[in-house]
């Protein structure tokens, strides 16, 4: 395993849970101030991290209109499992009856699914950053909230930085990948949750369900895996 790809993943997963606890316990008195300076401090750190990368490297794979529709076709695909998440029949009720489960078996299970297929199939640089932004801005266009923009920056900024200091293509760094974003982006969310919405959850709540969005989304990211290298043979 990459040295550089580990260090990424193990700050992403123990800044996740850090900040998951440390914003419930604290977040009325740090305030917005607080809010805004997790959020720069992540983005800061995670496009620093790709410069450092895009400098050191050699690589030359700009996106070509293949990718640009793979990014488009696997975006769209993100949003519709978010949004069947939520609206399926029966969501509801699991949602209530285990909130620690629902969100990593019906959201991050078959998001999982997706991102390694798109990856699988664009192994190259921005192909994780622009897949993520793209599905964030189709949720603005139905839940048009500009402050989590800013998370959607963060988040694409991070999976971006595994990305490109992973190898890309790979099943084992698509689990570790999933395993790392599957609790960045639910941690993230009830931190913003606090805030825009003023809806505060216990940590017996959002860790276990961070951590098991961690590992339903690794393991989805290995099915998604071997669907994209059976759809490369179509494909190319």
């Amino acid at each position: 395993m990459k040295v550089n790809a580990l260090i990424i993943a193990a700050f992403s997963i123990i800044a996740s849970l850090v900040s998951l606890v440390f914003f419930t316990a604290s977040w009325f008195e740090v305030g917005w101030v607080g809010l805004w300076a997790y959020v720069g401090v992540m983005i800061v750190i995670f496009a620093s991290l790709i410069l450092v990368m895009i400098r050191v490297s050699s690589e030359e794979s700009p996106l070509k209109t293949m990718d640009f529709a793979i990014i488009a076709m696997f975006a769209a695909l993100l949003w519709v499992v978010d949004a069947g998440s939520m609206f399926a029949p029966g969501a509801a009720f699991f949602w209530y009856a285990v909130p620690q489960l629902a969100g990593a078996i019906l959201s991050y299970f078959p998001m999982g699914i997706v991102l390694a297929a798109a990856l699988k199939l664009s192994p190259k640089r921005g192909t994780g950053f622009a897949v993520w932004f793209v599905y964030s801005l189709l949720g603005q266009v139905f839940f048009f909230n500009p402050i989590w923009l800013t998370r959607s920056l963060m988040l694409a900024l991070g999976l971006e930085a595994y990305n490109i200091s992973s190898k890309r293509g790979d099943t084992r760094y698509l689990a570790l990948m999933g395993l790392m974003f599957g609790m960045l982006v639910p941690s993230s969310s009830a931190i913003f949750q606090i805030y825009t919405w003023g809806y505060w959850q216990p940590l017996f709540a959002t860790i276990p369900a961070a951590i098991m969005s961690g590992i339903m989304m690794a393991v989805g990211t290995i099915l998604g895996s071997a669907i994209g290298e059976r759809a490369k043979t179509v494909m190319y």
